[in-house]
């Protein structure tokens, strides 16, 4: 297939990886645009294990922050339009981000299993997605830190 990138990697193994047929399509037709990453940004990276995306996501959201706040221009439309200014580019680039992030863990794991049954297994496992970390990040964790706070500083 003409999308992927890398030599190693065939498009059963990504079939396997993605767990479902919408990317395979995506790639293939070379789609680009992702609602759900525009709509769920930091959601949809969490549920489809990107964890790197993730923290780039959060890192370029506290940068404008912290620099919006600096300079005494928060505001709602500014907060809006920053929103916009991260969600508009990860909704587009994302599946090709994706594509790359599963071609890179298919290969290493491809390498480091030369059985084909251990490498269909592994590759599942690292793909695919994850309710659970979403969840615990987004629902868990901020009740936590807020018991955390409100038993050390009240």
């Amino acid at each position: 297939m003409d999308y992927i990138k890398n030599p190693i990697v065939t498009e059963e193994h990504l079939q396997k990886f993605a767990s479902n047929d919408y990317y395979i399509e995506a790639w293939r037709k070379k789609r680009k645009w992702n609602w759900g990453a525009f709509w769920l940004n930091v959601i949809f990276l969490l549920y489809r294990k990107m964890y790197l995306a993730f923290f780039v996501y959060l890192a370029a959201y506290a940068f404008l922050a912290i620099v919006t706040y600096n300079l005494n221009l928060s505001s709602l439309g500014l907060e809006l339009l920053f929103i916009l200014l991260l969600n508009v580019p990860l909704a587009f680039f994302i599946d090709d981000i994706y594509l790359r992030h599963a071609e890179k863990k298919i290969e290493k794991i491809i390498k480091a299993n030369p059985d084909e049954k251990l490498q269909e297994y592994h590759i599942a496992k690292a793909g695919g997605t994850s309710f659970f970390i979403p969840f615990t990040v987004l629902f868990v964790l901020p009740i936590c830190l807020t018991l955390l706070y409100v038993n050390l500083f009240q």
